[in-house]
């Protein structure tokens, strides 16, 4: 797919275009998410590990939890912002480059932490008013990093821009979101399931409490690094769907194939 052949898109077409691009790139789309993402599974493995997967925190436990979500959100920020860059460049037909895609998203990182912190206040203050207010920022806020990171937007234009892309599409874009959501989902509801039945399983095995101990810190690490591992699987499909998506809205409402044809039959004369 490239911008040559930009066209309104179906429903199902934007869903289909996004397996399209997650197989046609899978192995730099993983790449990209992992990396970033490595020290953050290594340390809430560790943490899994030690907590046994108790809910009480103590104060180690605490300061640990409190020096990994810095190192979480900036590895996440460049996450996303290097899988936009790269899903935009290959539906644009560009070729798709790693090293590109992290310089462009540590370029924008500032904005791109503006942005998200303006859209978290945005949906908890909405989701506060009886939920509903927050589910409709959400939609409204669905390309606010494409913005940020195609059009070079700041953080408070790129909310706007992303509210004016989004008008009139509410059902469309919600519908996008919660099938895509549905399908990234699916493989950690099977890993979760599995390891609770897993843990389930050694405890009700072994009299011994501390070997049930010992055996669900193990399975807390492992459950925990699988779970960083598999958003690294699934988050590119979602980056792909909400990319199209944007194209699409792009299309529909600024005639974007019809203005890139007329690009490039100006660049031909």
């Amino acid at each position: 797919m490239s911008l040559s052949h930009l066209r309104p898109l179906s429903f199902g077409e934007i869903l289909d275009g996004a397996f399209v691009l997650y197989r046609r790139h899978f192995a730099v789309f993983f790449t990209t998410a992992i990396i970033p993402l490595l020290p953050v599974a290594l340390v809430w493995g560790a943490f899994g590990f030690v907590t046994g997967g108790a809910t009480e925190l103590t104060a180690a436990t605490s300061a640990l939890l409190v020096a990994v979500y810095p190192v979480m959100i900036v590895g996440s920020l460049l996450m996303w912002g290097a899988l936009i860059h790269e899903t935009a460049r290959a539906v644009e037909g560009g070729a798709v480059d790693r090293g590109e895609a992290y310089r462009a998203s540590f370029r924008r990182m500032l904005p791109l932490l503006g942005a998200s912190i303006l859209f978290m206040i945005l949906v908890v203050l909405g989701t506060l008013l009886l939920v509903i207010p927050g589910i409709l920022a959400m939609l409204a806020l669905f390309a606010t990093w494409h913005a940020v990171m195609i059009e070079g937007k700041g953080p408070v234009a790129a909310l706007s821009r992303s509210r004016e892309l989004a008008r009139g599409a509410w059902l469309r874009i919600l519908g996008i979101m919660v099938v895509s959501y549905i399908i990234i989902m699916i493989p950690s509801m099977l890993v979760g399931a599995t390891a609770g039945a897993a843990m389930v399983g050694a405890a009700l095995s072994s009299g011994d409490p501390d070997a049930v101990e010992g055996t669900m810190g193990l399975f807390s690490a492992v459950t925990n690094v699988l779970s960083i591992l598999l958003s690294a699987l699934t988050t590119p499909f979602m980056t792909a769907a909400l990319t199209l998506l944007y194209y699409d809205r792009r299309v529909r409402t600024e005639a974007l194939d019809l203005e890139m044809a007329t690009e490039r039959l100006g660049a031909t004369v």
